[in-house]
């Protein structure tokens, strides 16, 4: 049986923001890009002196933040999800290509992600398909790779990549698809990642949004041109973007 969990609302606020302020950039992005966006975010804070609040969660759950508040300046996420929001954008900024990958608790030996069919791989993480991005694609990739109605029983489903994560760190799953983004900040506490062949799910095209009515300041354009600067780019890179 598919199990669904998901913490309430402003619990994962609490986890995945920070205090807002004003006269700040207000950034938002799916949570399984945090690591390298606030790396990017005290980065500028420390050439430029300007601040950067963020604010992380699933991508339903940030564009319904994002048009609640109406403080956010910038969106990170993957381009189908800005097209289905009722948030209009002045224009879109390439990051890059996301990735899915199966990662692995430590203890547990995967060769290929076929062995998720395996008895001794009995609880499968996934973030929830309606509303986050690698939770959709990984559906995806189950479906179009014929293993779907191998691992139904053992899913369980929870609202962010962290989430499932977290789950894998702490061992109550054996393993989860999540980005590449969140395997690298968590290898050193996992077994191991395998990378999903890309041809089995939808692209995935990680881009800056930038909502309209901020596209005039100038701080969200010296924060978008630092994006492309070297030190930003070798962030993302790190990052398997």
């Amino acid at each position: 049986m598919t199990r669904k969990l998901f913490p309430p609302l402003f619990l994962l606020f609490s986890l995945f923001s920070v205090t807002l302020r004003a006269e700040t950039i207000i950034i938002a992005s799916g949570a399984g890009y945090k690591r390298p966006l606030m790396e990017i975010a005290g980065k500028y804070e420390k050439k430029t002196g300007r601040h950067i609040d963020a604010v992380f969660g699933n991508m339903q759950q940030i564009i319904t933040q994002a048009q609640m508040s109406g403080n956010v300046s910038i969106i990170f996420g993957d381009k189908s999800f800005f097209d289905q929001s009722a948030i209009s954008f002045a224009g879109y900024y390439p990051v890059g290509e996301g990735k899915l990958v199966l990662a692995w608790r430590k203890g547990l030996q995967v060769k290929r992600i076929t062995d998720i069919r395996e008895k001794r791989i009995a609880r499968l993480g996934i973030p929830d398909e309606k509303k986050a991005i690698y939770g959709r694609v990984a559906s995806e990739y189950l479906e179009k790779s014929g293993l779907s109605g191998a691992v139904k029983g053992k899913l369980l489903v929870v609202s962010t990549v962290p989430q499932v994560s977290a789950y894998l760190v702490s061992g109550e799953i054996d393993a989860g698809f999540i980005n590449i983004t969140d395997a690298i900040g968590i290898q050193e506490n996992i077994g191991g990642y395998l990378v999903a062949g890309q041809s089995l799910y939808t692209p995935i095209h990680i881009q800056a949004g930038v909502v309209k009515g901020f596209e005039g300041r100038s701080d969200i354009r010296d924060f978008l041109q630092f994006l492309k600067e070297k030190e930003s780019v070798a962030v993302l890179h790190h990052y398997g973007l």
